[in-house]
Parts: structure tokens; sequence; C-alpha cells
């Protein structure tokens, strides 16, 4: 068996679209916990009950709770979102994928002038 060989791969390796799940989940786990750390170091989450006129009281881990929860799903959509157009996107950056442009031909003024009269420039 070669180590190139497609179909059997690397024992113990994961495929490319696990190792981007797997990067987008852990990407989104680590911005929900710092957002989570920042929002609430600014929010008292007992001072949301005052705030908002609800029929039921949150408690302090149920704040805490569903705040790190909506912003794991938002970092979840915007790092999966990220993977998605890097892997979709163009090969080499360019808009055809065909790589860097070449630098445009310079041709002289009198090419495409022939009454321009150079001298009188000079």
């Amino acid at each position: 068996m070669a180590l190139n060989d497609k179909e059997q791969g690397l024992p113990g390796r994961w495929s490319r679209k696990k190792r981007d799940f797997g990067i987008a989940v852990w990407v989104a786990f680590l911005a929900a916990c710092v957002g989570t750390f920042v929002i609430f170091a600014v929010l008292d989450p007992e001072a949301l009950n005052d705030a908002w006129v609800l029929p039921w009281e949150m408690g302090s881990r149920l704040a805490y709770s569903l705040g790190f929860l909506f912003l794991f799903v938002v970092s979840l959509i915007a790092s999966g979102l990220t993977v998605f157009m890097i892997r979709t996107g163009p090969r080499r950056g360019h808009a055809r994928g065909r790589g860097r442009r070449a630098a445009p031909k310079i041709r002289s003024p009198e090419e495409n002038n022939p009454d321009l009269d150079i001298e009188d420039w000079k």
C-alpha cells in the first residue's frame, strides 16, 4: 500500500470536510468564549431582570448560557461561511482563476496617431 493511495488515506486522518467543520466549530467556540467574557464583563445578568419585563425571572446561569449560545451560533455561521467562501473561491485569487495578468504593452504615441508630430512636443 502506497502512502499517496487516495482510496485508503492515512489512518486517523480526517477528510477535508471534517477538518473544515472542526475548524469552523473551534473558531466559533473561541469567539463565543471571548464575546461572552466581554459582554458579561460590562453587563450584569441580574440587571437584565430589571430591564426586561418577563413573566418569569431569568437566573444568571440562564443568562450566561443564552448569551454564549447566541454568540456561538452567530460565530458558527460566520466561520462556516468563511470556510465555504475560501474552499469555493477561485484558485489563485483572480476573478477568472488564471492568476496575475500580464503587464500592459506600452506603445509609442506615433503608432496610433500618424498625424502627431513629435517635434512639436519637444
